[in-house]
């Protein structure tokens, strides 16, 4: 089930054919450089190459949160301005960490966040859908020809598309990218972690009683807190689901999908990864989503502290039940860090 990317010379044959218009200019000189490629050795090129022109770095609102973390990201905003488009309506960048000077050089554009992600593109793909509207025809082609995007995870998503609606179906390759990239980091199997991320939610849209029946079915039961609190009943009724039918057998990826919604203590470092994966996707727009994906970046137990007491007191302020396992996994991650409070 290998995450397969495109090597460079494919993404390049793909930026020439979707940008086939005289009044653009796809360069190879980051694949001609070879090696590691950062983007102030490709501004100082280009300044090079045009040097009375004003050059413009157009990046996404998300990576303007992460520019200062960047080789050299002083001197990129010396060479370009930064162009940074929003992903989100109402988008508000936090720009403390830039000079009076560096925010001249920073320009913010109001455009209409499209809805779409290179996971769904991908996912489009693996799916085998004759016409991607998403996709011009000669990229579809080349793709399809040279056989790019192939991650193995066909036959899953053949199940998922029968089970689940295209909202909830982007929810999971997002998901499942995104543990990918954290299994990456901190060195959990990549390929489960896929997979896993992208089954979590397999029965999300199935009807609550044929969730009851497959739980049922299973011998494992629903508690008195389950029983009022249906927004669990899908990560039981998932691995049940994936398990009793032959579906799925590694435990580690059941587990996963078991404790994806809730937590609980003595989280294996698979089940840590598609907690917070969840959380933090791509299509996720809550309002402390960049919080939790800030602190996933320093470590999964830290994302996971505050997630777990983001749902206590969100479930204490609606008067609604808390899961034992979520008041587990808050306490777990307290012992962890060895926290006391007063």
């Amino acid at each position: 089930m290998p995450g397969k990317l495109a090597s460079g010379e494919h993404r390049f044959e793909m930026c020439r054919l979707a940008f086939d218009d005289e009044r653009f200019e796809v360069s190879s000189i980051e694949l001609d450089r070879g090696d590691r490629s950062y983007t102030v050795e490709t501004l100082r090129e280009l300044k090079k190459l045009y040097p009375e022109d004003e050059l413009y770095f157009i990046i996404g609102s998300d990576m303007l949160g992460t520019l200062t973390r960047w080789y050299l990201w002083e001197e990129i905003i010396s060479l370009a301005s930064i162009c940074a488009a929003s992903r989100e309506k109402g988008y508000v960048p936090d720009l403390s960490s830039f000079s009076d000077e560096q925010k001249k050089r920073i320009i913010l554009l109001d455009v209409e966040p499209f809805e779409v992600s290179s996971t769904e593109i991908r996912a489009i793909i693996s799916r085998g859908e004759e016409k991607p509207a998403l996709i011009s025809p000669e990229v579809a082609e080349y793709i399809r020809k040279n056989g790019l995007y192939d991650d193995g995870l066909s036959a899953y998503r053949k199940i998922l598309t029968e089970k689940l609606d295209d909202y909830r179906m982007h929810h999971s390759e997002c998901v499942s990218e995104c543990a990918a990239v954290l299994a990456e980091k901190y060195g959990a199997d990549v390929e489960k972690a896929r997979l896993a991320g992208l089954l979590h939610d397999v029965t999300k849209n199935t009807p609550r009683a044929e969730q009851l029946e497959i739980i049922e079915k299973s011998g494992e039961g629903l508690s008195e807190v389950e029983l009022i609190n249906p927004k669990v009943w899908h990560q039981i009724s998932g691995a049940a689901f994936l398990k009793d039918n032959g579906i799925i057998s590694d435990e580690e990826i059941l587990g996963a999908v078991r404790w994806h919604t809730t937590g609980r203590a003595g989280m294996t470092l698979l089940e840590k990864i598609v907690y917070v994966a969840d959380f933090i996707s791509a299509d996720r727009v809550y309002r402390d989503v960049n919080v939790v994906r800030r602190l996933s970046e320093t470590s999964l137990e830290h994302a996971i502290l505050y997630t777990s007491r983001y749902t206590v007191e969100k479930l204490v302020s609606a008067d609604l039940p808390i899961h034992p396992a979520t008041v587990d996994c808050y306490n777990d991650m307290l012992l962890h860090f060895r926290i006391q409070k007063g």
